[in-house]
């Protein structure tokens, strides 16, 4: 129960890498308070917490706006009392349908859509929930980025860019925040198994778009959303005291690839 005590923020927490993450946090013993933009499905998120016997607020906010991040944030504090962990996870990355992102075909309006939650969305994120974890003695930033982050990707320029602007994003809070006990790191994922994923892939990689995945990840195994959710338990735990400004692949040996 490292993080007894603790209380965190994590958004996108109505699926996949959110929701494991929320639902670690909690088994390590935070409050957790999960926000999403769909209510329905942060309020599974916060039962499952519940029905383990922890503590959890389901908020509905779109991160893109910040009168919402910025009512998630009080209300998280009005509720626990505090603020010590932020996990901004919340991504524009999974269109519904094939989309061209090569700059030339990426129209304005998917470039700003991806921009305004990713990037935009992880510094509202951050300018809220600083001032009350700073309160508190200090904690912990985290934000969930990509591989795409630390390198390119094809069809995915909008993509690409805001996990880019994350990682960028999260080293200036590691040094401007250093002094008041705050730590800052990004996660980058790989491919990491979930519906939106895989959806995603069927979708605009083509037929054979698995064994290709496969034959790029030395482990030979895409991820789980469990062992993203372990390595944001660490960092938000008092385990990981001098890590800051670091950015993280967690892709089975994607990154080492890419030099």
């Amino acid at each position: 129960m490292r993080l007894t005590g603790k209380v965190a923020i994590v958004t996108g927490a109505g699926s996949g890498i959110g929701r494991a993450i929320a639902l670690r946090l909690a088994s390590e013993g935070a409050r957790v308070a999960v926000a999403g933009q769909r209510l329905e499905r942060v309020e599974e998120t916060a039962g499952l917490i519940v029905a383990a016997g922890g503590e959890a607020l389901a908020r509905a906010c779109d991160v893109a706006d910040a009168a919402q991040v910025e009512q998630l944030v009080a209300a998280t504090v009005a509720r626990f009392g505090a603020l010590q962990v932020l996990v901004s996870n919340a991504a524009k990355n999974r269109p519904a349908a094939p989309l061209a992102e090569t700059v030339v075909e990426l129209t304005e309006e998917w470039w700003h859509a991806t921009m305004d939650v990713n990037a935009t969305g992880a510094f509202l994120c951050a300018k809220h929930a600083l001032p009350h974890i700073v309160a508190a003695g200090g904690g912990a930033v985290i934000n969930v980025a990509s591989t795409s982050g630390i390198a390119g990707n094809w069809n995915q320029g909008a993509y690409v860019a805001s996990k880019h602007a994350m990682v960028g994003l999260t080293r200036s809070i590691a040094l401007d925040y250093a002094q008041h006990g705050v730590r800052a790191n990004a996660i980058c994922p790989g491919f990491i198994e979930t519906e939106r994923s895989l959806g995603f892939s069927t979708q605009n990689r083509g037929a054979d778009w698995q064994a290709k995945k496969l034959a790029e990840i030395p482990l030979g195994r895409f991820g789980r959303v469990e062992e993203v959710a372990a390595l944001a338990a660490f960092l938000a735990s008092d385990e990981a005291p001098f890590l800051t400004g670091a950015t993280i692949p967690i892709d089975g040996g994607t990154a080492a690839r890419r030099g």
